[in-house]
């Protein structure tokens, strides 16, 4: 095995918050580099944010801002995301970076000096969403459904023609370049119908890398964000670094942006005299409760909703277990629920819960030594290591979902190790005492073992269990070896013993997330503030001129935390469109932080600046008194952050 490993996440549009669909391929990302980790191989994840083109430009003059002022926003949002769900990056990229604007222009100097770009015109439909031309006489883009309007521009064109042989043979030699194999298929059957030279540039808006040798020219959205994945390891400005790195192991996508990384991506890099990546490995696409995600049928489901009503643990498990790399999936929080309560409580939860207990019950809380292996202990040691064995090959066959049947197998089988060897009955009987020490050891083993192999997907819950068992190592520093059986040690005392899983209640569940979306609606009730303006029902009337001095702004909140030793204050930071400012509210026993980000609300910007508990707060974010329940103030339709209230 290479001891270095380089795997990406798309760049990430930065439109619209993160939603499931980048959640999932985020969440991949984390498993496999940690996975690799594991192994003692050198990882760097990278992911980041497309911050170029016209859909850029014009959500952001809808919302009264740059579009560096929109990038920005958004490109934290993802960030935040990914530190709430415990994902880790090495590396992080936005195409509005120095360093990449150069790449780019390095990648063109490149094919340029080749010959493979000309400049040209180009006319026809073109999809402002998917950044993409739609194919001759269609008005609707194939991709989104949505419809296209007529371009006509000068346009340098790549000759992506003279690569249809060079690619149809790369495919050949590299017959798992796009995995699964039926995306494989699609790409070498779109690549036989013959190759057009695509354009590479545009002249028809501004935001984007201009062309040095001709500056009324910006790159085309798609030649600009695949030469992220070159830019965030040093392309053009470190060789050094860029050559420890590239190319690029795995590069993880969804399937509705396969033709530009399977065909597009790979003819670029072959005619920079690059070598393309080892693998495209491509997502399927996630339904909400058997539709199609849409912010219209209300059903968009955010990272910040995750965050609010599941713990990581549980979002990453459900992601990865509930359908095949590759294949398309639905989430529901029936199943998330009837997933989590199966597996993590009852199987995992139940089975490590119920060993160490009666450790803590039979050997005041010390591990028992093992007296020597019987035929049922040595058949669980057998199983144990063709379970580690099987796992391995799997993960390195990119089959996340199969590696954890795998681990569940192992799991059923201590599960009923337990129950045929009945320690509880051994307990009664003194003479037995070594036996039931040795059915004890061996379960914990079992359990210690299933915790190591599971800490890539659910490390929270399994750094939890091994703490539990007395290991000191953190799941950070474990590697391979430590999936061998029999290095538990016999004397070591238990940490303290808790459920780490805790089920979840359907009615409940779903309860939270209904008072969320209406939150998101402003109609959500939340608790009282020890510091905020004491309301009344009936307050002293005031002159038009004294209402006409308080400056009340729509404001968007970009990040929130809790204040310590305080269960109601939260340190807020927001957007006036202006400039940004730090709040603090008393909205913490009715809000959690995380549900908070990027909401829209109404913030007095003119009161003098106070000091609450030590932080300063410059504004008041405005609330209803409900029952002396705080409700914040939102908007029921799109309004300009910044905009005054009158």
């Amino acid at each position: 095995m290479s001891k270095k490993f380089y795997l990406t996440t798309p760049l990430y549009y930065s439109s619209g918050m993160p939603h499931v669909g980048h959640v999932y391929t985020s969440v991949i990302t984390d498993a496999l580099a940690r996975y690799k980790r594991f192994c003692g191989v050198e990882v760097c994840a990278l992911t980041g944010s497309d911050e170029h083109g016209l859909k850029i430009e014009r959500v952001a003059r809808e919302q009264g801002m740059t579009p560096q002022e929109l990038t920005d926003r958004y490109s934290d949002m993802f960030k935040d995301a990914w530190k709430g769900l415990g994902i880790h990056f090495d590396a992080f990229i936005r195409t509005t970076e120095d360093r990449h604007r150069l790449a780019v222009q390095e990648l063109a100097k490149r094919i340029t000096e080749k010959g493979f770009i000309y400049l040209g015109e180009y006319r026809g439909n073109y999809c402002v969403s998917c950044e993409a031309y739609v194919p001759e006489g269609e008005q609707k883009c194939p991709d989104c459904g949505r419809e296209t309007e007529e371009m006509t521009e000068p346009s340098y064109f790549f000759k992506l023609s003279a690569f249809e042989e060079k690619l149809l043979h790369f495919y050949e030699s590299n017959s798992d370049f796009v995995i699964p194999q039926t995306r494989m298929n699609e790409i070498v059957s779109f690549v036989k119908s013959g190759l057009k030279d695509i354009s590479i540039s545009r002249t028809s808006f501004e935001w984007g890398i201009k062309l040095p040798e001709d500056p009324k020219h910006i790159f085309y959205v798609w030649f600009d964000a695949l030469t992220g994945y070159l830019s965030g390891v040093g392309f053009g400005v470190d060789s050094a670094e860029f050559a420890r790195h590239w190319p690029a192991d795995v590069q993880l996508i969804g399937k509705d942006i396969l033709r530009f990384h399977a065909v597009y991506w790979p003819a670029f890099l072959m005619a920079a005299g690059l070598e393309p990546p080892r693998h495209i490995l491509v997502n399927g696409w996630w339904t909400v409760d058997g539709e199609k995600m849409s912010k219209s049928r209300g059903n968009f489901v955010t990272a910040t909703e995750l965050l609010a009503l599941l713990p990581p643990d549980y979002v990453k498990y459900f992601l990865l277990r509930e359908i095949p790399v590759g294949g398309d999936g639905d989430f529901s929080l029936d199943a998330i629920v009837g997933r989590v309560n199966a597996d993590l409580a009852n199987d995992i939860g139940n089975l490590a819960n119920r060993t160490l207990k009666m450790i803590q019950n039979y050997f005041e809380g010390t591990i028992p030594e093992s007296a020597g292996a019987e035929g049922a202990d040595l058949q669980l040691i057998s199983f144990s290591k063709e379970t580690v064995e099987l796992y391995r090959k799997n993960f390195d066959n990119l089959q996340i979902s199969k590696a954890l049947e795998t681990v569940w197998e192992l799991i059923s089988a201590a599960n009923r190790y337990i129950v045929a060897n009945e320690p509880w009955q051994l307990a009664r009987d003194r003479e037995k005492r070594n036996r039931l020490g040795t059915v004890l050891y061996n379960s914990a083993e079992a359990v210690r073992i299933i915790a190591v192999l599971l800490s890539p997907i659910v490390p929270d819950g399994m750094g939890a269990i091994l703490r539990q068992l007395g290991v000191k190592e953190s799941v950070a520093e474990l590697d391979f070896a430590a999936a061998r059986w029999g290095l538990l040690k016999s004397g070591s005392e238990l940490g303290p013993v808790e459920a780490v899983y805790p089920r979840l209640d359907i009615g409940q569940l779903k309860a939270q997330a209904e008072k969320y979306a209406a939150a998101g609606q402003g109609q959500s009730e939340g608790g009282s503030d020890e510091t905020a303006v004491e309301y009344v029902p009936q307050a002293e009337q005031v002159a038009i001129d004294a209402f006409a001095k308080i400056d009340m702004r729509v404001a968007q909140i970009l990040s929130a935390e809790r204040i310590p030793k305080s269960s109601k204050l939260l340190k807020l930071q927001v957007d006036l469109g202006y400039e940004k400012r730090q709040v603090v509210a008393g909205i913490g026993e009715a809000y959690e932080p995380e549900s908070l980000v990027g909401r829209i609300v109404a913030v007095v910007a003119n009161l003098k600046p106070v000091k609450l508990m030590g932080v300063e707060s410059n504004g008041m974010i405005v609330a209803a008194s409900d029952q002396g329940k705080p409700v914040l103030t939102t908007f029921a339709e799109p309004v300009t952050i910044g905009t005054r209230l009158r």
